[in-house]
């Protein structure tokens, strides 16, 4: 006689435009987690997802929250609503996967993770690196104890995240907006996790080098964790030099930038403001059209969110075009890994954490941590003093 089927955890996604766009693609047949539902305050942005996924769509998360349905919820609005749609979803006992950064303020993210822990539901940091294969396996490396302590780690990124089209609010750092919001969690989670997430100190400046735009479009910092480790992140996302030339090409995709996707595109004219909604939907389509499972298998590599080195005291790691590279006194040692591109980790993440009552990583905590450092890099960019940390939590 066959077993009972398990139940497919049923998710809803608030927030219908560019970042549902790299998360739609995830639900796929067969998969232990499916999609419920949506919304969105656009329209227009609910009849394409409706018309698309043939799954219902509501003009408030908290409609979508009210449905019995629905078991978790991807939340993937507005920076600044990231607290008040966790809190919503919450109360209604669903569980949370939150964009990062996970919110605006420490604050609102103590207020977010007490919501979840009094409702009793998982609160997962989604949307970074460190899901990544090539992330893990260097994290694996490390705790093998092989090479020796974590001596340093330099972690890189150069993009046009500041030549894409932009609404005002992404903008606007008050709201969660410039570079070090909406990137720095990225860069921030992966040194974090290699290091061991106890980051002692930080010393970070930040600027904004193009005039047409008041926000934070490059950053620095040197992050020193408590057991002694040190750690380099640099970001510039202006847009006239970008991290693939480094990487064979490889973006975050995993896909070879060529032709019409080359870097930097000299037939395209500079942006000097922020972008209009109706362009912003049209990003957020070309996403969904080119979006994650979009290539043949054959055609991606691991992904490449920038370039980091990890210097131990018996060897180095980095990424590969197909797994990390490691250097000893023997040589270089290729590990090849399986695929692991889109936002299908974070779903599994949940589903594993909620059967096997056990909590979700990276949580409500660790999110707070990264964000920490992200507002340090800021702080001490305006004063110029070195910041020390209070709220960090180690990696597992």
């Amino acid at each position: 006689m066959a077993g009972k089927a398990k139940k497919q955890l049923r998710v809803g996604v608030a927030g219908l435009g560019v970042a549902s766009s790299q998360v739609l693609p995830a639900f796929r047949p067969g998969a232990p987690y499916l999609l419920a539902g949506g919304a969105d305050t656009s329209a227009e942005a609910r009849k394409g997802f409706t018309d698309r996924y043939g799954r219902p769509a509501y003009a408030s998360v908290r409609e979508l929250c009210a449905r019995d349905d629905v078991d978790a919820v991807w939340i993937s609005t507005p920076n600044t609503l990231h607290m008040e749609h966790t809190i919503t979803a919450a109360r209604a006992g669903k569980h949370v996967i939150c964009e990062k950064p996970m919110a605006v303020t420490l604050q609102q993210c103590d207020r977010m993770i007490r919501a979840c822990e009094d409702a009793g539901v998982h609160y997962l940091q989604g949307h970074s690196k460190i899901y990544q294969a090539p992330m893990k396996a260097i994290r694996k490396v490390i705790k093998s104890g092989r090479l020796g302590r974590v001596v340093q780690i330099h972690a890189a990124n150069f993009n046009d995240w500041l030549q894409r089209p932009r609404l005002a609010p992404e903008l606007d750092t008050t709201k969660g907006g410039g570079i070090v919001y909406r990137q720095g969690p990225h860069i921030i989670d992966i040194v974090r996790f290699i290091g061991g997430g106890m980051v002692d100190n930080v010393r970070g400046v930040s600027g904004r080098a193009d005039r047409h735009f008041d926000t934070e479009g490059h950053f620095s910092a040197l992050l020193e964790f408590d057991n002694g480790a040190t750690a380099t992140v640099t970001f510039n996302g202006y847009g006239y030099f970008d991290v693939t030339e480094l990487t064979w090409g490889i973006g975050e995709s995993g896909r070879v930038q060529t032709g019409a996707r080359s870097f930097p595109r000299a037939d395209k004219p500079r942006l000097t403001g922020p972008a209009n909604p109706a362009r912003k939907r049209a990003v957020a389509q070309d996403r969904g059209d080119h979006g994650a499972g979009a290539a043949a298998k054959d055609e991606r590599h691991q992904p490449f969110f920038g370039l980091s080195v990890v210097f131990c005291e018996k060897g180095v790691i980095r990424q590969a075009p197909d797994g990390i590279y490691v250097y000893t006194q023997k040589g270089r040692e290729e590990i090849s890994l399986n695929e692991g591109h889109g936002r299908s980790q974070e779903l599994q993440e949940l589903v594993d954490a909620i059967a096997r009552k056990r909590p979700a990583f990276p949580d409500g905590h660790w999110g707070k941590a990264t964000l920490e450092v992200c507002l340090a890099i800021m702080q001490s960019g305006r004063d110029g003093k070195v910041r020390r940390l209070k709220h960090q939590v180690p990696a597992p």
